[in-house]
């Protein structure tokens, strides 16, 4: 009996000292377990949903014919699709150039106003109009703004020859390919960099003073403390604001349809709006399911690279 006893006492003292070595994990996982369980609920189905019935011909308007199951037949419908591969030129365009002109300018905002200390509070509440305005309004509003009839901004470029018969634009500004799409991209800049700044701008506050005192004492100019002080400090925040940003840009849809609405000849469709119109004008419910898909992945792959390389910075470091 002793000897069973004996036996059974470092059993139960491994099980204890799992539990004490894992405390902490533990308990982290209770506290986090109803939220995630939530998710779970919430996100997880719908994406269950939409990734399976990508894999079928479905149409909104036959209903009675049913879902199709035919594998991998919408994905290599679309990567066989000249409009889809345009529709992600034009988004990867739209992301690269409203992103990149997003952060110059709202970095360059943020150092701006970590110097002003009166009123400070006021110009980032008055600067942060545009983003929390909807983007459909915001989209209407820069339409109207760029009519060629009554829009005040088309006025002023017309006066100052850039558009018009003689100008740098022939036509429309909204009628024409490219300046229809620079449009975009400058509407998107307007909405969204008070946004990247305000991001920047928490970072720059976050940043601790000791480097920079070392800095001066070492005699180092502006520029060389902006590049090897303060931005190797500032990369956590500039990633999550890149990151958002990115994410939210590669979906752009609401700004597009309610300027060009993917017009001229489909030259500002995005993703989103190839996607919309598969979906709720072609009825073709399946596609529409394997574009969203696809999008969502591309979404996934470029954050994830973004992040990996910072991380693999700091990891270095």
């Amino acid at each position: 009996m002793n000897q069973i006893l004996k036996r059974g006492a470092p059993a139960r003292s491994g099980r204890r000292s799992f539990v004490a070595r894992h405390k902490e994990a533990l308990s982290g996982l209770a506290f986090i377990a109803p939220a995630a369980g939530f998710l779970i609920i919430v996100m997880g189905y719908p994406i269950v949903y939409l990734v399976l019935h990508s894999f079928n011909k479905e149409n909104f308007a036959n209903p009675d014919a049913g879902a199709t199951f035919i594998g991998l037949g919408n994905y290599a419908s679309l990567l066989q699709n000249h409009e889809f591969w345009q529709s992600t030129r034009t988004t990867a365009l739209i992301v690269v150039f409203a992103v990149a002109l997003e952060f110059l300018l709202g970095l360059l905002l943020a150092l701006l106003l970590q110097r002003v200390l009166a009123g400070r509070r006021v110009l980032i509440a008055l600067m942060l109009i545009p983003s929390m305005m909807m983007p459909i309004a915001v989209g209407l509003m820069w339409r109207y703004m760029l009519d060629d009839t009554y829009g005040m901004v088309s006025y002023y470029l017309s006066r100052l020859g850039l558009t018009g018969t003689d100008g740098l634009v022939k036509g429309s500004i909204l009628g024409t390919s490219h300046s229809a799409l620079a449009a975009i991209v400058v509407t998107d800049v307007w909405e969204w960099t008070p946004f990247m700044a305000l991001i920047l701008l928490a970072g720059l506050q976050s940043l601790p003073t000791d480097p920079f005192e070392a800095a001066a004492v070492d005699g180092a100019s502006l520029w060389q403390e902006f590049r090897h002080v303060t931005m190797p400090l500032l990369r956590p925040a500039v990633t999550v604001a890149l990151l958002i940003r990115i994410a939210d840009a590669m979906r752009i849809l609401d700004i597009v349809f309610s300027m060009t609405n993917g017009g001229p000849a489909n030259a500002t469709q995005t993703t989103q709006l190839y996607t919309y119109r598969t979906g709720f004008e072609q009825f073709n419910i399946g596609l529409a399911f394997a574009q969203v898909v696809l999008v969502v992945s591309a979404t996934i792959v470029v954050c994830a690279l973004i992040f990996r390389q910072v991380a693999g910075d700091r990891v270095a470091r």
